[in-house]
């Protein structure tokens, strides 16, 4: 049990997490669960809400460079 506690602790302390909510049209929700399904196929281990996280940090990081690249 003290092992459990010491995982946790670590993962915890390793882990940035925030909680973000977003808001999706029906479209985009289906087209973001079509291509997590997709993914999911390939990664088997691979959960569809981790793959929709990334799918979304993603395109957030993409659309900041995007940003950027027209301000400079």
């Amino acid at each position: 049990m003290g092992k459990l506690k010491n995982r946790i602790a670590e993962a915890e302390g390793k882990t940035n997490m925030r909680k973000t909510t977003i808001e999706l049209t029906e479209e985009q929700y289906f087209f973001l669960k079509e291509k997590a399904l997709e993914l999911q196929k390939q990664n088997q281990n691979a959960s569809i809400v981790s793959i929709i996280r990334d799918l979304v940090e993603k395109d957030r990081q993409e659309w900041t460079k995007g940003k950027k690249d027209k301000r400079g």
